[in-house]
C-alpha cells in the first residue's frame, strides 16, 4: 500500500507544499507509505518513471495564469505522453482567485484509460483555512478506501 505524491510550489510560498505533507501524514496514519517528489526540483523523467511503481497518485499544485503550474504541467503531459493507466488518482488544488488547477488536472487525466479519479478535490485559497484539515482527512479516507 503506497502512494505517489508529487506536489509544486509557487514562488516558495509554501502553502501547497504544507497541505502536501498534512495529507501525507494523513496517509501515513492510515499505514499507506507515500513517496513525495517535489516537481519544482525533481526532474519530470524522475516523477514520470516513478508514477509507473505506484497504484496511487496525488497531485497537488498552485494555479497559475489560469491553468497549472509550468512545472507541474509539464509531469503531467509527460505522463499523458507515456500513456499511463489504470491508477487511482486524486488531487489538491491552490488558488487566491480562481482556483482550477484540480479542474485542469483531471480533464488530463480523464482522457488516459482505466483511471479512477477521486471526486474530492482539495481547494486550498493561499493557505488551509481553519477547519479546512477536515477535507484533507476526508480526500485520505477516500483514498485508503481505494487501496
Amino acid at each position: 500500500r503506497s502512494t505517489l505524491f508529487p506536489y509544486t510550489t509557487l514562488f516558495r510560498s509554501g502553502n501547497t507544499e504544507n497541505a502536501a505533507n498534512i495529507l501525507a501524514c494523513r496517509l501515513r496514519d492510515k499505514g499507506i507509505k507515500t513517496t513525495m517528489f517535489d516537481v519544482s526540483v525533481a526532474g519530470t523523467s524522475e516523477v514520470v518513471a516513478a508514477s509507473f511503481q505506484y497504484s496511487h497518485l496525488v497531485f497537488a499544485a498552485p494555479t497559475y495564469n489560469g491553468g497549472i503550474f509550468i512545472k507541474m504541467d509539464e509531469v503531467l503531459r509527460d505522463i499523458e505522453a507515456h500513456s499511463l493507466k489504470n491508477r487511482t488518482v486524486a488531487f489538491m488544488e491552490n488558488g487566491t482567485r480562481a482556483a482550477n488547477g484540480g479542474k485542469k488536472m483531471k480533464e488530463i487525466f480523464a482522457g488516459l484509460k482505466g483511471m479512477n479519479l477521486i471526486e474530492d478535490t482539495v481547494t486550498i485559497k493561499s493557505a488551509l483555512a481553519d477547519g479546512q484539515e477536515a477535507q484533507v482527512e476526508k480526500l485520505a479516507e477516500a483514498i485508503a478506501e481505494t487501496m
